[in-house]
């Protein structure tokens, strides 16, 4: 057999200590994240049985993520990231605590499980743009792909697969409070892992105000056509994906399958089952030189799901598509987040991680709050089928018809061939406009 297949390359990040925790502690977190996905659904529309009450509650998730990254961002330039994972970890602790202890109680409405959510969705902005800053500190540039495997891996593990498995029993046996409990749990064994964590001094920078701070990342992203274009593509992708498939996939699994919270754990699963071997691949064998072609070609396959959920004719079709779906999902987040760490200077991470996210999920409340009252109108399957065309054809044509994107890749090796031979050791591998 070859010594490609039978050495376990892709776990050597975990050989840094840090990330070794940094890794463990997300792993636990992310297993919560995946009982929460069955929970949240589960309990919503124990409810209020309409697809209109998950999109309150979609919304709830997403707008103060958008309100506040920005700012989040910036402070994660300016303070240290170990300690705002530490504070967002407690946070959401007690937001999915108190669910918890409610619904136990039976003592949960709507407008509590909304006004919940957003707590817990401010701990998220807190901690996501940390995370990302935090990484490369820790990891050397040579190992940093296979880290970000590794930590998608964790995630794919826990929220996709075991997390949503082990939900849709837990909520099946015990109801949806005893899953958020032990969610709630997940980030309290997170925190303490991240303590352990060194701490890392911040880049040496100029003294300004937030706002500054926040202007200083909007101005470095405006200068990057590749970024700029990708976030774009990102957000429609988004607007045409969140929607329909956090909305509508569990009404199609509940309404029209006459399915159960096991089934809804079963499609989930599957697609964690794609995120494992997406994330494994890549941790195993390092990126492809053309990384941004691989990585609109897997977020093409990704809006494409959407048209597969509405022609499906049974829940384990639904399945499968949600394991390619996953699978291209997180292939395309670990290209893209890798990109951003190789060609964003390190003082300015935190704050184009941050508004990466903003832009990226910008129209994520708007696609919650229409997909709702449209499959109320039109149907769940119709309003599917329209949006996985229309995100199709923007991020396939945003790719075909935008230089900055297609040139990408080439330039990347030019400059890669220049440098292997001695020259030009100073440009910079990030195209401009």
């Amino acid at each position: 057999m070859s010594d490609a297949w039978t050495r376990p390359r892709f776990l050597a990040p975990l050989a840094i200590r840090d990330f070794a925790l940094i890794w463990a502690a997300t792993a636990i977190s992310r297993l919560g994240d995946g009982l929460y996905l069955v929970a949240i659904a589960w309990q919503t529309y124990a409810i209020s049985n309409v697809p209109t009450a998950m999109s309150i509650v979609g919304i709830a998730t997403t707008l103060p993520q958008l309100v506040l990254l920005l700012f989040s961002g910036a402070l994660s330039d300016r303070l240290p990231r170990r300690r705002l994972m530490v504070s967002a970890d407690a946070l959401r602790a007690v937001a999915i605590g108190t669910l918890g202890a409610l619904a136990l109680a039976d003592a949960l409405s709507l407008a509590v499980i909304v006004g919940l959510v957003a707590v817990y969705a401010v701990g998220t902005s807190l901690f996501q743009p940390a995370s990302i800053s935090l990484l490369p500190q820790v990891v050397p540039a040579e190992r940093r792909a296979q880290a970000n495997g590794l930590m998608r891996l964790a995630g794919a593990l826990a929220v996709r697969l075991v997390g949503p498995a082990l939900g849709g029993g837990i909520v099946g046996a015990f109801g949806a409070g005893t899953a958020f409990l032990a969610d709630a749990a997940t980030f309290v064994v997170s925190l303490s892992l991240l303590l352990m964590v060194s701490a890392y001094p911040l880049p040496d920078r100029a003294a300004k105000s937030l706002l500054a701070d926040v202007k200083e990342g909007l101005g470095f992203v405006r200068r990057q056509g590749w970024l700029t274009t990708s976030l774009v593509a990102a957000s429609i992708g988004l607007l045409c994906y969140e929607g329909p498939t956090a909305i509508l996939l569990p009404f199609l699994i509940k309404n029209h399958f006459d399915g159960h919270a096991a089934d809804l754990g079963l499609v989930l699963s599957a697609g964690g089952a794609g995120a494992v071997l997406a994330a494994l691949l890549i941790s195993h064998f390092g990126l492809p030189q053309r990384r941004m072609g691989l990585m609109y070609l897997l977020w093409t396959v990704l809006a494409s799901s959407v048209l597969l959920y509405a022609v499906a004719g049974s829940i384990w079709q639904l399945a499968v598509v949600c394991f390619l779906a996953i699978g291209a999902m997180i292939g395309g987040d670990v290209i893209w987040t890798t990109l951003l760490q190789d060609h964003v200077p390190h003082e300015l991470l935190g704050r184009v991680a941050s508004l990466d996210t903003v832009v990226s999920f910008s129209l994520v409340p708007l696609s919650m709050a229409l997909t709702g009252p449209i499959a109320a109108a039109a149907g769940a399957r119709p309003t599917m089928l329209v949006a996985g065309t229309v995100g199709v054809s923007c991020v396939a044509g945003l790719f075909l018809t935008r230089p900055s994107l297609r040139h990408f890749d080439v330039r990347r090796a030019d400059i890669g061939d220049l440098q292997d031979r001695g020259v030009g050791q100073t440009l910079s591998v990030t195209p401009e406009r």
